[in-house]
């Protein structure tokens, strides 16, 4: 733990454990809902609906750009560092006296950087994100925190940051590029 978790953040494996095993736990529920929906006495069960994972989906790779993107001296970035410390305690805690294993240091090299544009989406993003956790009915709510918290605990682990960065990454800044570029 040599480096300050605000201005570089860093992952012992007990953290993107625990961020796996929000994900198992929520498409395990997402599983079992829809094995056993569908109308009573009908005998055929409802089917999945893969768009009833999208809350989760899209909370989790919120979760994972902001831990990845946000400065450790903005609001946003104390807050994600903030989970990932709390992450990395309860997930190292875990390993090492829940199981008795090793939870070694995981961490991806170096922070990415957004252009300013990325930047207006992922504040656009945010705003969506909470807005849908205020607003939302109970379900999509707990899907909310448990998809944000998953990618906190995921999105600086060298391998998930390696794969899941540059799309990301990409992808809000395209789309920043368009936002600032039609009303600039």
């Amino acid at each position: 733990m040599d480096n300050p978790i605000l201005t570089q953040p860093y992952v012992y494996l007990g953290c993107p454990t625990l961020g796996m095993i929000i994900v198992a736990l929520t498409i395990q529920r997402w599983w079992k809902k829809g094995s056993s929906g569908g109308k009573k006495g009908d005998g055929e069960g409802g089917g999945r609906s893969y768009l009833a994972l999208l809350p989760f989906v899209l909370s989790l790779c919120f979760g994972m750009i902001t831990v990845l993107a946000c400065s450790g001296w903005s609001a946003l970035g104390v807050i994600t560092r903030l989970g990932l410390w709390g992450g990395n305690g309860l997930g190292y805690a875990y390993l090492v006296w829940g199981i008795g294993g090793d939870s070694p240091d995981v961490t991806r090299a170096a922070p990415i950087v957004l252009t300013d544009g990325g930047y207006c989406v992922l504040a656009l993003w945010t705003a969506l994100v909470i807005g849908s956790h205020v607003w939302g009915r109970r379900l999509p709510r707990i899907q909310n925190i448990a998809g944000v918290l998953a990618g906190i605990f995921l999105g600086m682990a060298a391998g998930i940051a390696g794969v899941m960065a540059v799309p990301l990454a990409s992808g809000l800044n395209l789309a920043g590029s368009w936002w600032t570029g039609g009303i600039a």
